[in-house]
């Protein structure tokens, strides 16, 4: 009795009789039928249902404390922040000399889930993450007091969100009408092993591959630029006063 795909299947096998003994050739055409009926069942069974999105491919899937999974929108993940910062070995925040941007855009069966704003930003804890956000507009704020390879793993740990080639929050599969992901127009086999670099235009869709856009426009990015490409943000030095903390509280108005 063999289960497959939730239904029993039989096989029937004669062998010869008490007190008689095969032949050589019997026993090698009995074991051959057997491994074929039992490559068969198995093919079988693994072929069932199975989809490409029954496939997971091969990269690197975070782990760390507090990783949510469910459905999106996510929420920044604060109870382990701290801690995940600590195993990640980010750069500090608020000291930052580096500062550039990534574009990040979520879609589920076609429809767009927006970031959370303030990823990686507690000031209720005072801790702050070089790598943030500040809105739900998808840009990636990467802020650094020196050059740093973050990656799109580390954001998605400081965030909280389970994330690898087949899995983003309680999203699964890879491929058909499951996760897929591109950057910069181009498809990305290995999503949280990838480097971020400036104005990156990253696209994760979940569902039909033709369901969403493999690149979004970007033009928001422009708008955190000043002239000449220089970069406005909170924690940016401009003339005659010095860069502050993205934590720190607004000046009141008079």
């Amino acid at each position: 009795m063999l289960p497959c795909s939730g239904r029993t299947s039989y096989l029937r096998i004669s062998f010869p009789g008490p007190g008689t003994l095969p032949s050589p050739m019997t026993s090698r055409k009995l074991i051959a039928v057997l491994a074929g009926l039992l490559a068969l069942v198995a093919t079988g069974c693994g072929s069932s249902g199975s989809t490409s999105t029954s496939m997971v491919p091969a990269g690197l899937t975070i782990s760390a404390p507090g990783l949510q999974g469910g459905l999106p929108p996510w929420p920044p993940e604060y109870a382990h922040l701290a801690e995940r910062l600590r195993q990640l070995g980010l750069p500090p925040g608020g000291k930052e000399t580096f500062h550039t941007h990534a574009l990040l855009h979520i879609y589920v069966n076609g429809l767009l889930a927006p970031l959370a704003a303030n990823i990686g930003l507690y000031p209720a804890k005072g801790v702050e993450s070089s790598l943030h956000t500040h809105d739900h507009t998808g840009i990636i704020h990467m802020e650094s007091p020196y050059p740093f390879r973050y990656t799109l793993g580390d954001f998605f740990a400081v965030w909280g969100v389970r994330f690898g080639p087949a899995q983003l929050g309680g999203l699964s599969g890879a491929g058909g009408s499951g996760l897929h992901f591109y950057i910069n127009g181009q498809p990305l086999s290995n999503p949280a092993a990838r480097v971020l670099r400036n104005r990156d235009n990253i696209a994760i869709g979940y569902g039909a591959d033709g369901s969403f856009p493999h690149t979004p426009s970007t033009a928001v990015l422009s708008e955190v630029e000043g002239k000449g490409g220089r970069v406005l943000a909170c924690g940016t030095a401009t003339k005659g006063h010095p860069a502050t903390s993205c934590l720190a509280a607004p000046a009141a108005k008079k």
